[in-house]
């Protein structure tokens, strides 16, 4: 419990005396944990003690959120080698520290379930269990690619090889709610501007930590286990187990909470300062 507590008042500190590169591996590991531990303590069955379900659930959450931090990392590659094929170890990286994250919210034994998305799918892998392969659809998908659609069309070479629903355009850039961008996403797709005048490479790396960001949140899910099970229909909770993945974009009202903030207080929203940090790989001013 003293472990935990110290990461929940060391994260808001920002550590600049350690510089940011400990500030976003603290926030990474400590989001992990945090996030690892709610969950365990919620889907602990009634014999096990809080405390020790706590505690399997924070050590377990930090190694996840070590790998998410490995991940976003790795995603500066594409920007520094201007090859967008880099994606795959960030996004491999990134999905097993997800999945890690999630397992440990839900109480089960140590790296037992796995699970990557792609496109509209996300794939799901147990090594023990009667359900061991299941590939569910993404329904928050549709949405962003309307979305996205309405500014930008649609590139299948950087969906596939990024492994993300990706979209761009030929444009200076694209407005939308009366702001101008050079990328943005939406969740399950993201949008990037591809001409001589942009680096399309650093827009790339930068939209990617935004899905990281947004897979991330789904371990909301796992603390709302319970309650599905009690609100739902046996009908209702057998298609979401085997067909479809309920992917509730609760990243946009985490963003949201970190305020929208003009291009010269941009990184103000610690989302898009990782996401700066992470695909540009120096130092970012926070004013």
């Amino acid at each position: 419990m003293k472990i935990l507590l110290l990461i929940i008042f060391l994260v808001p500190l920002k550590l600049y005396g350690q510089g940011q590169e400990g500030t976003v591996l603290l926030y990474n590991v400590a989001l992990g944990s945090i996030t690892s531990g709610i969950g365990a303590v919620i889907n602990k069955p009634k014999e096990v003690n809080w405390k020790k379900a706590l505690l399997r659930g924070v050590w377990q959450g930090s190694v996840g959120g070590a790998l998410n931090y490995s991940g976003k990392k790795t995603l500066y590659l594409i920007n520094k080698y201007e090859n967008i094929a880099y994606a795959w170890p960030s996004k491999l990286l990134h999905a097993a520290g997800t999945s890690i994250i999630e397992n440990a919210a839900m109480g089960e034994p140590f790296l037992r379930n796995w699970h990557i998305d792609y496109g509209l799918v996300r794939f799901d892998f147990a090594l023990k269990g009667k359900k061991k392969f299941r590939a569910r659809f993404l329904p928050c998908s549709i949405p962003a690619i309307l979305w996205a659609a309405k500014v930008s069309k649609f590139n299948l070479g950087t969906t596939l090889v990024s492994g993300n629903i990706a979209f761009s355009t030929k444009s200076p850039g694209f407005r939308v709610d009366g702001s101008d961008f050079l990328g943005i996403s939406w969740g399950r797709a993201f949008v990037y501007t591809d001409n001589f005048a942009s680096n399309k490479y650093e827009i790339i790396s930068h939209e990617l930590v935004h899905q990281f960001q947004f897979n991330e949140s789904q371990v909301i899910n796992a603390w709302l286990t319970p309650l599905s099970r009690k609100v739902a229909s046996k009908l209702l909770q057998e298609t979401f187990s085997q067909y479809v993945y309920f992917d509730i974009p609760y990243f946009w009202t985490l963003y949201y909470m970190e305020g929208s903030h003009g291009p010269l207080h941009y990184n103000r929203n610690y989302f898009e300062f990782e996401a700066t940090r992470f695909s540009t790989n120096r130092t970012v001013l926070r004013l």
